[in-house]
């Protein structure tokens, strides 16, 4: 066997085979342990596996490739100026995917959904306060990954995206609030009790305020965002207690009735559940259009004294 031969490395590395033989028996006890739908938990596990195999072995055999790619994503992701230029080519697209999933799950869920067998037309407030429940857990945990960037990798826009996105997240908390008390008045009949589910999303309500308080409250912007970087990452523990506390604790609030990756186990009647997730991804969608448009407009306030800068506000006026 010649030299080149000797040196040529194998097509696949013995750490390679243990580590696909691993993540084949996580498959697997994921399988039978995941309570969803066999068709929906077969398709999900199939495609994580082969996706996870081919990134693994394609980062065996071009390394440099992989990591020079990684390092070009994290520098421009951070830079204020990049994201910029992309958020704006995002941003039309994001409003108008926002504006069709809206209109039409609002106007199916009021007009065309059937009354709820025992609670009539009031039922119908869920096309609002599910949504907004959903959108800031949803968002509060995206802070929190944006905390941990900003405190470990120094980044300056993890810092810019908590700022953004915290006022908004305060505002859909304060929805889920008052939109669940007026459906708790005709359920319950009280608009408020010192319950689970909601004691924990009234705690919730609070960091995002004080996230943004510390923010406007600090002069300097990168020891600001440090101290709301540190919120947000001790507030995730309370996204936590709010999914789970119709579990952990006894709760007038019902529990889970529906399932993202699983409609059949869901309990809500189809002709309710689809105009409810287009409600929620329409949801989702706002939350980045006004997470983009408020990052921007920080990144302008804070780069203004760049050249970039000066050219884009030359340009647009």
């Amino acid at each position: 066997m010649s030299k080149k031969q000797q040196a040529q490395p194998a097509l696949f590395p013995r750490h390679f085979v243990i580590s696909s033989l691993l993540g084949l028996v996580a498959a697997v006890i994921t399988f039978y342990i995941w309570d969803v739908p066999v068709a929906n938990k077969r398709t999900i596990l199939i495609g994580a596996y082969l996706i996870g195999w081919w990134f693994y072995f394609g980062a065996i055999h071009r390394p440099t490739w992989y990591w020079n790619t990684l390092v070009r994503w994290y520098h421009q992701l951070g830079s204020p100026r990049h994201f910029y230029r992309i958020s704006g080519w995002w941003l039309p697209w994001l409003s108008l995917m926002a504006l069709v999933l809206l209109s039409v799950g609002v106007v199916w869920g009021l007009a065309f959904s059937p009354p709820h067998y025992e609670q009539g037309n009031s039922y119908r407030i869920i096309y609002l306060h599910v949504p907004a429940a959903s959108g800031a857990l949803m968002g509060y945990m995206a802070m929190g990954f944006c905390g941990v960037v900003a405190l470990v990798w120094r980044l300056k826009m993890a810092e810019i995206m908590i700022k953004a996105i915290a006022p908004f997240g305060a505002v859909l908390a304060a929805i889920s609030l008052i939109s669940g008390a007026v459906w708790g008045k005709p359920t319950w009949g009280t608009y408020w009790v010192w319950d689970a589910r909601l004691t924990s999303m009234l705690i919730l309500f609070f960091p995002y305020l004080g996230t943004s308080a510390l923010q406007n409250a600090i002069l300097d912007p990168r020891q600001a965002g440090r101290a709301a970087s540190l919120l947000a990452i001790v507030g995730v523990v309370n996204v936590i207690i709010v999914r789970y506390s119709v579990e952990w604790w006894h709760s007038l609030h019902q529990g889970g009735s529906m399932s993202m990756f699983g409609a059949a186990k869901s309990q809500i009647h189809p002709s309710m559940l689809w105009p409810l997730l287009l409600c929620m991804f329409g949801t989702y969608f706002l939350f980045a259009v006004t997470v983009f448009i408020r990052a921007r407009t920080e990144i302008l306030w804070r780069e203004r004294r760049s050249n970039w800068v000066r050219k884009e506000v030359e340009g647009a006026v």
